[in-house]
């Protein structure tokens, strides 16, 4: 029986991982990028937090 795993699939020969692949500046560029995402996604949830917040006190 084989195991597949989702979260950390084996690498295929003769490739190289992308994040190996970016020089420095595609890195702080990608690491950015992300970081604006995720700060989006937490304000966002807070702000639907807020709103179930505020129908549960009436």
């Amino acid at each position: 029986m084989q195991q597949l795993s989702f979260l950390d699939p084996p690498p295929q020969r003769g490739t190289v991982p992308v994040w190996e692949a970016l020089d420095k500046e595609q890195r702080a560029h990608l690491v950015l990028r992300l970081a604006r995402l995720i700060a989006r996604a937490i304000a966002t949830a807070g702000d639907h937090n807020d709103e179930r917040t505020e129908q549960d006190h009436r």
